[in-house]
């Protein structure tokens, strides 16, 4: 019998690397671009009016917009995260993009 045995890698939940679990994850909700169609010309879409809609189903989710779908009117989009496409479609249309702390 050897003296000292080998050890599998560390993998999963206690690796270095690993994703987060329970209330050190953090987590996003991802909105499309054809979602916010329902918004009219120069509107301010924040998190508030999201719920309102029935976009969102809490107050408190941290919202990133992603850009599935296009934007037809300029439009105030107050989110915490934006993708690149999604961006690049806000400003084309004329609308602000404004990140969220």
């Amino acid at each position: 019998m050897p003296l000292h045995m080998r050890l599998p890698k560390l993998r999963g939940p206690l690796a270095k690397t690993a994703m987060p679990i329970g209330p050190f994850r953090t987590h996003t909700t991802p909105v499309n671009l054809d979602r916010l169609a329902g918004f009219g010309k120069g509107e301010v879409v924040s998190p508030e009016a999201l719920l309102a809609k029935g976009i969102i189903k809490k107050a408190d989710e941290k919202v990133k917009i992603l850009g599935n779908g296009e934007l037809t009117q300029p439009l105030t989009i107050k989110a915490h995260g934006f993708s690149a496409s999604a961006l690049a479609k806000i400003q084309a249309a004329g609308g602000t993009a404004e990140v969220i702390a």
